[in-house]
């Protein structure tokens, strides 16, 4: 990405601004043990995961509250200790959400929260020296669907293990080899690409909106992916850690300079908040493992 200007054509410094990246919460699918995909239809948040999205939405929230203060810039601290919640108060100003009814569920959860619907704990946390601010309306962006599982798609997964037991033997052991539809279609390297143009768009828009915490709503193979791509790994270790997966609500925090190509710095948020971890670290350790962590 370029260095963004001021009114005056003037190169402005480069900010650090972050990004906030969760999953739905449990379906019924999901509950079966059915796989899901792009399926939409007959696909719904269950009891289990309503009660996820608004614990989510509770984290959210906490997120809206307090007043903006001065911008990061790419001089703000780099180190995995370096500044957090504390330096950086900005709210969410600008969210994406998948299509799928799942993750517009979910949304609708979080953000009813936040906007006060419902009589949770949070609320209590407002004074006159914080401000606060409602989750705005998604983006819907049609790619960030989840990932596409063709024929599997509405089959048990034991099912699947069972019937189609050497491509699902792939995927479990080397996911970017799977091919269905025939052999027509590889589902992982089609998630992959779409991972990396999505950040492509929401980084881009993200300068021209200067928008400094943004809030992204999607499914787990996708967000796995998205994550791997943020931190410059390779698509070969999707599927190989337990590290970057996706379960239900799950929401990892992105730090990144609007110039750089990778992120500077990553951490799962909820349901537990983790420690701040540098991307150079994060490749180190993979690259030492034998795994790639190069595009």
């Amino acid at each position: 990405m370029t260095a963004t200007t001021t009114t005056n054509n003037k190169p402005s410094q480069p900010k650090l601004r972050r990004f906030l990246l969760a999953r739905h919460g449990e379906t019924n699918y999901n509950k079966e043990h059915r796989i899901q995909g792009t399926l939409d239809d007959g696909v719904f948040l269950n009891y289990d995961g309503i009660a996820q999205a608004s614990a989510l939405g509770v984290y959210v929230a906490g997120r809206q509250l307090g007043p903006p203060t001065k911008d990061m810039d790419a001089s703000s601290d780099n180190d995995a200790g370096g500044s957090d919640r504390s330096s950086f108060e900005s709210p969410i100003t600008r969210t994406y959400c998948s299509p799928m009814q799942r993750c517009r569920q979910t949304y609708a959860a979080i953000s009813g929260v936040c906007s006060g619907h419902m009589t949770l704990a949070h609320t209590e946390l407002c004074s006159p020296q914080h401000s606060y601010h409602p989750l705005p309306e998604p983006i819907i962006l049609p790619s960030l669907r989840e990932i596409e599982l063709c024929e599997w798609q509405g089959r048990l997964r034991r099912d699947v293990a069972v019937n189609d037991a050497e491509n699902w033997n792939i995927f479990k052991s080397e996911p970017t080899r799977l091919r269905l539809n025939d052999g027509t279609f590889a589902p992982v390297l089609d998630c992959w690409e779409r991972g990396m143009a999505n950040w492509e768009k929401i980084r881009s828009e993200s300068v021209n909106e200067d928008a400094q915490l943004v809030f992204i709503m999607c499914h787990g193979a996708i967000g796995q992916a998205m994550l791997l791509h943020s931190l410059g790994m390779d698509v070969e270790l999707y599927g190989k850690s337990k590290r970057f997966a996706f379960d239900n609500c799950d929401c990892f925090e992105i730090e990144w300079c609007d110039t750089e190509m990778t992120s500077r710095r990553w951490r799962r948020v909820h349901p537990m908040e983790g420690k701040w971890e540098t991307c150079s670290s994060t490749k180190n350790m993979y690259s030492s493992s034998g795994l790639s962590s190069s595009r």
